[in-house]
């Protein structure tokens, strides 16, 4: 996540501002180097909730240092040799060391994570999504130059990714989708969730008893998705399936929590295919209490992401006693694999998703089943839990 300063305060993502005061509270101090993101683009960031870094739990546990936003090949030449300098430096005197790479030009947790090396420093890498054939997937439509472009700019990433992970001595794998991709790569791998929920957040028992009980008599079903309206959440899809499932007779409504450079587009479409009165976008929720009412108000959360990502949506239904139902990955059907709470279908086959959607609304006892096997998975995901685990493995390996 990058930094934002505004009148002379620096900014970071609300929830990412939870993990850092859970890493600081099983280290004594955090330095957090990240970009700098210019303003102009982060007044366009409509769905980044944005938090004070000072109004943190016990501020001077912290020390942030903002790095040049640096993605043109001009931009990251002309920055490189001062910021390899600082980060070398924070390298130095920092006694755990953890990078989250994801790039390739302007990727600074990957020019930190080689002058570790160069130190002969012990580190961990995180990810939470597979950058390389993120690339490719959502151009795969593209114009002949984009798609060739990409597919040079993935070869390289892959390679200059694999170079760094092979060297790391610990890696930290957010969701299936990761791990399955870079585990072989590291000797010292684990699956990880990045989880910021707490253990107030999972649906209370009474409440979860009521949602079953409400899905078994009430006729309409009500589905949600929580997210961003981009390429690699394939919002077209999702509204293809809803009209696929509304064309075969299911009485339901649907509603896209979130916006996004497809928003209109996506309503475009909605208009064309008469489906106002069954889909509502209700634009991005900032207050993360209302966002987690809505989603525990839906049967289930219908979701059609396109690329290897972890998003943190699918769990915060499972909490919320909300099944995931959408198109398959590694990393929806592990969140699901032990306890249930979810059902798929192939990537690209809305239609079939369509279908899934009317099956599961002439069969509410399975729709019920399905809603008590998210309740209960949902418990499994606690954010304390998580850093914690996350922390003693970082202790135990980075020596």
């Amino acid at each position: 996540m990058p930094f934002r300063s505004v009148n002379g305060q620096l900014l970071f993502e609300a929830q990412a501002c939870n993990g850092l005061e859970q890493w600081a509270d099983s280290f004594d101090f955090v330095t957090v180097a990240g970009l700098l993101m210019p303003e102009h683009l982060a007044a366009q960031q409509q769905t980044t909730v944005w938090r004070d870094t000072a109004t943190l739990a016990g501020p001077e546990r912290f020390e942030f240092v903002p790095l040049p936003w640096a993605y043109s090949i001009p931009s990251f030449l002309s920055h490189y040799r001062s910021t390899q300098a600082l980060l070398g430096r924070l390298v130095q005197r920092s006694r755990y060391l953890q990078f989250c790479i994801g790039g390739l030009v302007g990727d600074w947790a990957a020019v930190a994570a080689i002058a570790a090396h160069q130190q002969k420093r012990a580190y961990a890498i995180h990810t939470d999504w597979v950058e390389h054939k993120h690339l490719l997937q959502v151009t795969k439509d593209a114009s002949l130059p984009k798609r060739s472009k990409a597919v040079v700019l993935s070869f390289f990433m892959e390679k200059y990714n694999a170079w760094i992970i092979r060297r790391a001595a610990l890696g930290l794998w957010h969701g299936a989708d990761c791990y399955t991709a870079y585990s072989p790569l590291c000797d010292n791998s684990f699956l990880i969730h990045d989880i910021h929920t707490d253990a107030s957040d999972v649906i209370a028992p009474a409440e979860l008893a009521a949602k079953v009980s409400r899905v078994t008599s009430e006729q309409t079903i009500r589905l949600c998705y929580a997210g961003r309206m981009e390429p690699m959440k394939a919002p077209l899809d999702w509204i293809k399936a809803v009209e696929r499932a509304h064309r075969l007779g299911v009485d339901l409504k649907a509603t896209w929590i979130g916006a996004g450079s497809l928003m209109e587009e996506m309503q475009r479409l909605i208009a064309e295919r008469d489906l106002g009165s069954v889909i509502e976008l209700v634009g991005f929720e900032s207050d993360r209490d209302k966002l987690l009412k809505k989603i525990r108000e839906a049967h289930l959360m219908l979701f059609t992401h396109i690329t290897p990502e972890s998003p943190r949506c699918l769990i915060e239904a499972l909490i919320s006693g909300t099944p995931i139902i959408g198109y398959q990955s590694d990393y929806a059907e592990d969140l699901v694999k032990d306890i249930g709470g979810g059902e798929f279908v192939l990537i690209g086959q809305w239609e079939r998703l369509g279908n899934l959607l009317a099956t599961l609304s002439s069969d509410r006892h399975r729709l019920a089943r399905l809603i008590k096997q998210a309740g209960k998975n949902g418990k499994r995901f606690n954010s304390e839990v998580v850093f914690r685990e996350r922390s003693e493995l970082i202790k135990a390996h980075l020596v």
